[in-house]
Order: structure tokens, then sequence, then C-alpha cells
């Protein structure tokens, strides 16, 4: 499975959560006030578990996800939906996604006005060669 079609995967697994979900800049509000967005980034992975005889068995990848909301409180609970969803959520070919964020308090971002608050998440995606 190539790295785009997880992450079109993680981001049809996020429609339930009823918020806007991108791979770009989140959207604002007819006020300017930021919506609350999951933004989702894939990286083509790296190779792991090796053979002898040469050639990757494995290929790690990760999923870049950041939670944006105009206060602490939805970044906080938009959050936790987003890690519930994507924690251990299959692969197809084989495989899961495995939580990889670092744990912390959601940030307000600099700069910004209307304030924007944000999380960073992230997830290895361990996928089998081929798949």
């Amino acid at each position: 499975m190539d790295v785009l079609t997880l992450r079109d995967l993680v981001i049809e697994a996020l429609l339930p959560v009823g918020v806007d979900i991108t791979d770009g800049e989140p959207a604002t509000d007819p006020s300017g006030r930021i919506r609350r967005t999951v933004i989702v980034g894939a990286t083509p992975g790296t190779a792991s578990g090796r053979r002898a005889a040469g050639g990757s068995v494995n290929r790690d990848g990760t999923l870049a996800v950041l939670v944006v909301t105009p206060s602490r409180d939805s970044c906080l609970a938009l959050t936790e939906k987003t890690r519930d969803l994507l924690s251990d959520f299959p692969i197809p070919g084989g495989g899961r996604l495995t939580d990889a964020s670092y744990d912390g308090e959601p940030t307000p971002e600099p700069d910004t006005s209307p304030a924007r608050w944000s999380k960073a998440l992230a997830f290895t995606a361990t996928r089998k060669r081929g798949s």
C-alpha cells in the first residue's frame, strides 16, 4: 500500500468525527475564526527488518496528524477523539497504526488572530513489503 492510499484511509476513518479533515491549511469560518480541523500528512517511511539475502521486509511510515481548533478545551477533546480512532487502526494487507505521540498540552499558535490551538500527534504504520 502506498503512502497516499494510507493517508486517504486515515482521512476516511476520521470522517465520523464531524470536523474538517485536510492535508493542507485549516479553514476558517466567515468571521475568520479557525474551524476545528484535523490535518493529516504522511511519509513514505523507512525500511526495517532486512533479510540477510538483501531487500527490506517491512516499511515503517509515519502519519503526522495536527489537531487545530479555536480553543484549548476543544483541542483536547478533538485530540482524544482522533487518538481513539487512530490508535491500533488496522492497515489493509497487515499491520496497524501505533501511537507514537508525545504527551503534552495543546499549545496556542504564535502570531495568530483569532487564536488557534494545536496538538501534534504521530502514528507509526508498519506494513509488509509490497502491501
